[in-house]
């Protein structure tokens, strides 16, 4: 396959380009994260939860100790405010409960290395004591759904996480109401 440089919208990506469509005359591309679904190496985790007011939502992300690194990004929907933590380098005093992550190519039967467990809370002071976030790197904060609106965040560029590290995505609910989340990642030997 051959990289071919295309631009939308002033942004330029790279995407794997195939050739020549015997139908349409037209070039025939997929972006990178497109060719990794069909490889079987793309996951995705997608949750949604109803977080009363002050409660505390983990996500946990562990990464193996392998050169096959996590290329992650997530996007989150609230119906109220919510604080939204991302952290590196946490330290772990509770294991929560395990997810699954879905491989986004049905026909696969590869598995995430990457590992996520959620546990929940009903106040920081709790969440704390299960994760202790002081000692890692906060990596991005913000607030979601600040006053009467709803809101909602996309996190489409890619983190590269580091192998065998734990991260921490952290929910805090300011007002009561539902947090949809969705991860997706993809799996990918890196070259250099």
């Amino acid at each position: 396959m051959n990289i071919l440089k295309k631009v939308i919208k002033g942004f330029a990506y790279d995407a794997l380009y195939d050739g020549i469509d015997s139908v349409t005359n037209t070039p025939q591309s997929i972006t990178y994260e497109h060719h990794e679904i069909h490889s079987g190496d793309h996951y995705e985790c997608i949750d949604v939860v109803d977080l009363s007011i002050n409660n505390v939502r983990d996500i946990r992300i562990t990464t193996p100790n392998t050169a096959k690194w996590g290329h992650f990004v997530f996007a989150l929907s609230v119906e109220s405010e919510t604080d939204i933590y991302f952290h590196r380098n946490v330290s772990l005093d509770t294991i929560g409960t395990a997810t699954t992550p879905l491989n986004n190519n049905h026909n696969s039967g590869n598995t995430s290395d990457v590992a996520l467990d959620i546990i929940d809370n009903t106040s920081v002071a709790l969440a704390n004591e299960d994760t202790d976030l002081s000692g890692g790197t906060e990596i991005l904060h913000y607030i979601a759904g600040a006053g009467k609106d709803a809101g909602e965040t996309d996190r489409n560029r890619e983190f590269i996480l580091l192998q065998d590290t734990v991260y921490n995505i952290r929910l805090i609910a300011n007002s009561a109401g539902f947090v949809n989340y969705v991860s997706q990642w993809y799996e990918h030997t890196n070259k250099n």
